[in-house]
């Protein structure tokens, strides 16, 4: 990844594909696994991270991602379609919370 996010950056990002992994409360087979490249990609060591709940993600990540340049949003964007497709299966709960963060936060979706 070309993208070199900050660390406010990397937490938002970690936090909504922590949050996206387990928005279908479905089985997890691949998302973890994706999660984890993708983190990697971030340069985040989430060892120790614990992310904010759902519903606590609006007003301590929305505006960190609105800020971003449009190739971070395209990165992240990219990241959020892989860890919704990793298990096979873009359930309708991993949709709505996809389209809640790209609408909340001016960012294009991304389906490659």
């Amino acid at each position: 990844m070309e993208e070199k996010f900050t660390q406010e950056e990397q937490i938002a990002i970690a936090n909504v594909l922590f949050n996206l992994v387990h928005a279908d409360f479905n089985s997890r087979l691949g998302e973890d696994d994706c999660l984890k490249v993708c983190l990697d990609e971030l340069g985040f060591d989430a060892q120790g991270f614990v992310p904010v709940p759902r519903n606590e993600l609006p007003p301590k990540t929305y505006e960190t991602l609105k800020h971003m340049d449009k190739e971070k949003k395209h990165a992240f964007s990219r990241m959020m379609t892989r860890i919704s497709r990793a298990d096979g299966h873009f359930g309708y709960s991993e949709q709505a919370f996809v389209k809640e963060i790209l609408v909340m936060s001016d960012i294009p979706f991304v389906h490659k």
